[in-house]
């Protein structure tokens, strides 16, 4: 295992790395990162995986700071842990930190001293690997089988006007167990699950593309600007409009 701290130019570099797997943890600035299966913008509260053999491009923006770790092959064979999460990010680049995982990222970056990773250093980010694999190897996994295939039905189709009925007939329920399921194992309906992916998607273009808001609202499913915006408001306490403001302002 090895890291260092980098700064990245503004200039879209792009490569390839087949030894090891590679963790960046923001401190400041953020990172764009455009990989084969997923693209996104690493900021400090949301760490990139890239995996061994995919080709990314990179570049920084704004003043930034972050830690990247090699994790090669030797390390990374004898955490069987992990393989599930360099799975996940060779479709996924981007992982949200809850509070705890900030905490542990934070901790272990302030290891690296000199160039140099402690030994307390390289035990905390095994650490805090196993806890993201753990947050990712998630709970989904261990739901019911028709729960699941609901789920993954509304991922694939949530800029759609699914109804309850649609979801429960691929799902092979009828629609009250189909929103028992959700409340009892998830806490919500299929909409909220729904409306929710929407919103994220859309808060990803807002903040990382030029993209009307109009345009955003289209895309994602909304019939007009205004019950987007409003949406959008309840879900992130912030307008659209503002959110992506503040955002180009940092």
């Amino acid at each position: 295992m090895r890291a260092n701290r980098r700064t990245y130019t503004s200039d879209f570099k792009s490569h390839s790395h087949s030894a090891f797997h590679q963790l960046i943890i923001p401190h400041k600035g953020e990172l764009e990162l455009e990989a084969e299966q997923s693209s996104g913008v690493a900021r400090i509260d949301q760490v990139a995986i890239v995996t061994a053999n995919d080709t990314h491009a990179f570049r920084g923006v704004n003043p930034n700071s972050f830690t990247v770790v090699d994790f090669d092959f030797n390390d990374a064979n004898y955490m069987p842990e992990l393989n599930s999460l360099w799975d996940r990010a060779h479709n996924q680049i981007l992982f949200p930190l809850d509070d705890g995982l900030l905490n542990l990222s934070k901790f272990t970056t302030t290891e690296l001293n000199n160039q140099t990773l402690s030994s307390i250093g390289e035990q905390s980010i095994k650490l805090f690997l196993l806890a993201l694999a753990d947050r990712n190897n998630s709970a989904e996994d261990k739901l019911p089988q028709k729960l699941q295939t609901a789920l993954k039905f509304i991922k694939q189709n949530h800029t759609r006007k699914l109804s309850s009925q649609d979801i429960a007939n691929k799902a092979c329920l009828s629609v009250s167990h189909l929103h028992a399921l959700f409340s009892n194992y998830l806490g919500y309906s299929p909409q909220k699950f729904q409306t929710n992916l929407k919103l994220e998607h859309a808060r990803q273009l807002v903040l990382n593309t030029k993209l009307p808001l109009v345009q955003i609202a289209q895309d994602v499913g909304y019939s007009d600007q205004s019950s987007f915006s409003r949406s959008y408001r309840n879900n992130f306490g912030i307008t659209p409009g503002n959110d992506r403001t503040h955002h180009n302002v940092l």
